[in-house]
């Protein structure tokens, strides 16, 4: 099964991804970190030298690359599944699972990495992008919501209970 986690920056998609992947013994993709490989370079510099559209653009190719493989858990970027292409690549390929998150929460997660994030630059910017993002989270298969406390690794196990049913 392919698994395309989404959600808003801050929202646990790579932790979550890399633990329900070693759960479910099969390769992990964290999509940011694929684009940083083909630019050489972080994120923020692929944006500020390349500009975002073609960092979209890639981000979509190497997207439906995915459907390269039988089984793979992916972390998509926070603006990813905003795409209506990106979201008919992903339910062709495989089951989409929102990662809930709260502004109150990603304002407590990313307090010291906004630098890295370059559609960042203001709480007041990134909260109206939250806003405008949730639309296109809420259109995917699944969603789930970290309990208080909860771990990514039993997230993920959460997660793969619910998946049980979609294979």
């Amino acid at each position: 099964m392919r698994v395309f986690l989404v959600g808003f920056m801050g929202a646990g998609k790579s932790s979550v991804g890399r633990a329900l992947a070693r759960q479910a013994q099969t390769l992990f993709l964290d999509l940011d970190e694929r684009l940083e490989a083909v630019f050489g370079a972080r994120v923020p510099d692929i944006f500020a030298t390349h500009g975002e559209a073609a960092f979209r653009a890639e981000e979509s190719r190497q997207l439906a690359r995915c459907g390269r493989f039988a089984n793979i858990v992916v972390a998509t970027g926070g603006g990813t599944f905003v795409s209506e292409v990106n979201r008919a690549t992903i339910r062709r390929l495989g089951v989409s699972v929102h990662l809930e998150v709260s502004w109150g929460e990603v304002l407590r997660r990313l307090p010291g990495k906004r630098a890295e994030r370059p559609l960042f630059s203001s709480p007041e910017q990134a909260h109206r992008l939250y806003l405008e993002r949730l639309p296109a989270y809420r259109q995917a298969d699944v969603s789930v919501r970290a309990g208080e406390g909860e771990t990514p690794e039993l997230l993920a196990a959460r997660i793969a209970l619910l998946l049980r049913g979609k294979a």
